[in-house]
């Protein structure tokens, strides 16, 4: 029995668990399988370098502690995985809200008006298969919080119900939270591209970006990623591409606040935006010649 209570003890240690009385149990039973970030980290990492030649110079240009942004080109989804599974630091991450909520999607399929779950038997068990997919859904949310990641929803306007004038809004909420996390002490990844290169080639900068880290007042830390491109994607592992192919990730040196232009934010921002691309640019470069 003592075992028993001291494991729960470990888990409650670890998760940061409050025992607060404004906690339901679902929310202490689901915060007892969090998992610590640094697990599925040196799970990545490992799993990173058994498929592909990975290599990462700068690690001594992120800060060790205090607000900072870091951003890079994005030509795959593994250009997160790789920037996140190499850094020491905690990086915190924009993902989109399904990612955190994968119960919703299988709920839709059971609650539609032809599903079988709306008869006898299967009816009987739609209320237990409920409980059971947003207890997954809530560790899965959990979790991803925990290891770095904040669900955003993208594309407002288009792709939810909000009207625009609260989607403006929505968007606007959003940048004032990124900015109290990077005063707050927390290291940002933003991708200034604002989509993927299918190409690998670089895309024109945002300046959304260097706006936020103008706001904060932190360091802003660009990188270079090369060779990811497509290498995620099914077809590169049947063709065999993905396996050890070299990708290569370089951080640069941070640009200090009081390295930003002056002047109006607006201005500042699309001045300080330029140098980004460029820097970036180079860093994919110097990237390129990494062996």
């Amino acid at each position: 029995m003592k075992i028993q209570l001291d494991f729960i003890k470990f888990y409650f240690e670890i998760c940061d668990v409050s025992m607060e009385s404004n906690q339901n149990a679902a929310d202490i039973l689901e915060s007892l399988f969090v998992i610590p970030r640094e697990v599925p980290k040196t799970v990545l990492r490992n799993l990173l370098e058994l498929i592909y030649d990975v290599k990462v110079a700068g690690y001594e240009n992120i800060p060790e502690f205090g607000g900072a942004l870091i951003v890079s080109n994005h030509t795959d989804y593994l250009d997160i995985a790789v920037q996140g599974a190499f850094a020491d630091r905690k990086i915190v991450y924009l993902g989109k809200y399904e990612l955190f909520h994968p119960q919703e999607e299988i709920m839709a399929i059971i609650n539609h008006k032809n599903s079988p779950f709306h008869y006898p038997p299967l009816s009987l068990t739609k209320p237990i298969i409920e409980v059971l997919l947003n207890s997954l859904g809530g560790v899965v949310k959990k979790n991803l919080i925990n290891w770095g990641s904040m669900p955003i929803i993208r594309n407002a306007a288009k792709e939810s119900e909000m009207d625009k004038r609260a989607a403006m809004e929505y968007y606007e909420k959003l940048e004032n939270y990124m900015v109290d996390l990077m005063k707050d002490g927390e290291l940002l990844s933003i991708y200034p591209e604002g989509s993927r290169s299918e190409t690998g080639e670089l895309q024109s900068f945002r300046a959304m970006a260097a706006k936020l880290a103008i706001r904060a007042g932190v360091p802003i830390v660009p990188s270079g990623i090369v060779g990811a491109t497509n290498m995620s994607k099914p077809k590169a592992f049947l063709t065999g591409d993905a396996f050890k192919t070299k990708i290569r990730y370089v951080i640069g040196k941070p640009i200090l606040p009081s390295e930003f232009p002056t002047g109006p934010e607006k201005k500042a921002a699309k001045e300080l935006t330029e140098i980004l691309e460029n820097r970036v640019r180079d860093l994919m470069k110097q990237a390129e010649s990494v062996l």
